[in-house]
């Protein structure tokens, strides 16, 4: 069953694929050119991201890094588009539509309140807009059952969750998947061991060819997969690998991104999904003000990198919580 909701807040990093391009800045909504497209699924008859209506039939579809189709993806979803969009930002065309889960694994803590719960000792938030698929409620999961989460990380470092998949039942060593992104922290080279978050990984069994024969180090961000149920608040890595950062930085793509306030300092100095933004005199705003602007706001910014990688925003929208999303 599927629950749907409406957005508050909203969902790091995801590894995202991207293509280049040109094209003029569009304020009706979407972009004008190619470019990339960050955001929820939101509906499908083709796909629905940030209010444009993309047409996939020559769309490239990849899930998780493996060749997938339409069918695959599923509502709530957090994907990058890469492709065109119309003048007046309602229809687009994609060449490639990519998803990466932001975390996936079993459960370590239930859920009492029904509207949090822990996956590998990570806090994963819901609220009416995180939609549920395979199961109703969060109460009605039990400790061991395997999600895949897709979402944000907020300022705080909590989760998000934009969507949830109930995948498994139990974990079956050797076969089934515990997967975790994050920053590294507190390396121990003689325990062959770091942290992301409050979670152990245990690397000293594991396929580090991303790190050419150098150690893991404090401030990598990571990708973490593991055959092995985790024990003890440790997960034994089967397979380490860096990620890429999350969006490239050409100055010829048209970007645009919804997510969360992850850093605020001032309206011209912010991050999206960790992503530097800066505003301007011509920079619009639509359904708030600038004034509005703080940390774990959802909003959609529209605009171009500059040469020294920040976003420069043409547009920032509010996201109206009181919209309904519909399949």
């Amino acid at each position: 069953m599927i629950k749907f909701i409406k957005f508050t807040l909203l969902v790091s990093l995801i590894s995202v694929l991207v293509g280049c391009g040109g094209g003029g800045s569009s304020l009706d909504g979407g972009i004008d050119g190619t470019g990339i497209t960050s955001g929820r699924i939101t509906g499908f008859g083709s796909i629905i991201v940030n209010g444009v209506r993309f047409d996939v039939d020559n769309a490239i579809f990849s899930k998780d890094g493996v060749s997938s189709q339409q069918s695959d993806f599923l509502i709530g979803e957090y994907v990058v588009i890469k492709g065109s969009v119309d003048e007046a930002g309602i229809n687009g065309t994609a060449t490639e539509v990519i998803f990466e889960n932001l975390l996936e694994g079993q459960i370590t803590n239930v859920s009492v309140d029904g509207v949090s719960i822990e996956v590998l000792g990570q806090t994963i938030i819901t609220n009416e807009s995180t939609v549920f698929h395979e199961f109703t409620i969060l109460t009605e999961l039990s400790e061991g059952n395997i999600l895949e989460i897709s979402g944000l990380k907020d300022a705080d470092g909590l989760i998000i969750a934009t969507s949830i998949e109930l995948e498994e039942e139990s974990f079956v060593a050797g076969e089934s998947e515990n997967e975790i992104k994050g920053i590294i922290s507190d390396v121990n080279a003689t325990l062959m061991t770091f942290q992301i978050g409050s979670l152990i990984i245990d690397y000293s069994s594991a396929d580090l060819g991303d790190f050419d024969n150098n150690p893991p180090i404090d401030g990598q961000f990571v990708e973490v997969k593991s055959d092995q149920p985790i024990s003890d608040n440790t997960l034994v890595a089967t397979k380490v690998e860096l990620e890429e950062d999350e969006i490239s930085s050409d100055t010829d793509l048209e970007i645009n991104i919804e997510g969360l306030v992850t850093r605020y300092v001032s309206a011209t100095d912010f991050d999206i999904n960790g992503i530097a933004v800066t505003t301007n005199s011509t920079t619009e705003y639509e359904q708030g003000l600038i004034t509005d602007l703080a940390l774990n706001l959802l909003v959609e910014v529209e605009g171009k990198f500059n040469t020294s990688g920040i976003l420069v925003a043409d547009k920032v929208e509010f996201e109206d919580s009181d919209d309904e999303e519909d399949e």
